[in-house]
């Protein structure tokens, strides 16, 4: 069990680094959920009224973009494990003395943590367009771990798509599809 957790912590590491090394992933990670908060915020979001007086259509919108954005976690761990696979990394881990759930759980923790850096950055773009939590502090903070829990637990799809599809080109039409009609 020792084993199995610091072998996972290895390929944890791996995913961050990998961050460093193409930050383009990092980059459009962001871009894209900050996108959508200002094409449903300014473009869409003045045609759009909430049918609840005093309430903006900010404070409905906000949770909705963050369920999405960590709905699309699953696109990126499938994506990514089928590219590992298709390059032969899996192989070769396979071939090393290391837990054989290690692989999988560090893909998963890695794109957990990439999950805190985007929610971040969103939860920072919401709040400049308007968006203002009425729960409490508490409960935004306990609402954002419900998201990381939900954006983990779709991860697993991901890897259940992502070793089962071996093409990433399969693999991101497939999980396209599980997540677009999840998201809306």
């Amino acid at each position: 069990m020792k084993h199995a957790i610091s072998d996972s912590l290895v390929i944890t590491k791996r995913q961050l680094l990998q961050l460093i090394r193409i930050p383009e992933v990092l980059i459009f990670s962001t871009i894209q959920p900050v996108m959508f908060v200002l094409l449903f915020r300014f473009v869409f979001g003045g045609s759009i009224s909430t049918g609840i007086p005093g309430v903006d259509y900010v404070q409905l919108l906000m949770p909705g973009i963050f369920v999405q954005t960590v709905a699309f976690t699953l696109a990126g761990t499938a994506v990514g494990l089928a590219e590992d696979m298709q390059k032969g990394l899996i192989d070769r881990f396979r071939s090393l003395p290391i837990s054989r759930a290690a692989v999988v759980f560090g893909r998963t923790l890695g794109d957990g943590a990439l999950n805190i850096v985007v929610l971040t950055v969103m939860g920072i773009t919401g709040y400049i367009v308007g968006w203002r939590p009425s729960g409490g502090l508490g409960n935004v903070v306990l609402g954002f771990a419900f998201l990381l829990l939900f954006g983990y637990a779709l991860s697993w799809v991901g890897v259940l798509v992502g070793l089962s599809a071996k093409d990433a080109r399969v693999v991101q039409n497939v999980s396209f599809i599980v997540t677009f009609p999840l998201t809306f």
